[in-house]
């Protein structure tokens, strides 16, 4: 066989293994050859409250959330039927009287949600110079109280997906 006709092949048989393949995270375009896959995936957190008004710089990166409307915003979509919630450590749908069940819980409060966690892929395109992103999910975890009253930590309520923000992009003036 000659060469060109065993790379075609080889090439269709790529095409084919990554079409099929079902467990493909990311439907962002890659059509594009100076597409390159720079997170798939990444997990961060990010702070939406901060507890400690005396932490001035965990202050000062929160000034802008809106944290109520955010919060409520994320609630009302598994209240609608819009999104569906999931249990963090068993990726199981929850059902709207569970979220009302950990609403009720004392320990729990939409005023106490301090971090998201966010799951996501992010590509940037070369030629346009541009990252593109995808949230995968997004975790909701609200803050744990010890005896004196001082932050523990924050714990998983439970995370939302297939929240795709696919033309969500942060265009990069020059990169070097």
């Amino acid at each position: 066989m000659n060469t060109a006709f065993k790379l075609f092949v080889l090439l269709g048989i790529l095409i084919i293994g990554l079409v099929g393949c079902e467990n493909n995270k990311s439907t962002l375009p890659v059509n594009n050859t100076e597409m390159q896959v720079w997170a798939d995936t990444i997990i961060y957190d990010v702070l939406i409250s901060n507890p400690d008004s005396l932490l001035e710089w965990e202050s000062a990166k929160v000034k802008n959330v809106r944290h109520k409307k955010l919060v409520d915003d994320l609630f009302e979509m598994i209240y609608t039927g819009k999104k569906k919630a999931y249990h963090y450590y068993t990726n199981k749908p929850l059902s709207v009287a569970d979220i009302k069940e950990l609403e009720a819980d004392a320990k729990f409060g939409r005023d106490k949600v301090g971090k998201l966690q966010f799951t996501e892929t992010w590509l940037f395109d070369k030629n346009a110079q541009e990252i593109k992103k995808q949230i995968h999910n997004i975790l909701l975890a609200y803050e744990i109280y010890g005896e004196s009253n001082t932050l523990r930590g924050y714990k998983a309520a439970f995370y939302l997906k297939d929240l795709v923000a696919s033309n969500f992009k942060w265009v990069i003036s020059r990169f070097s």
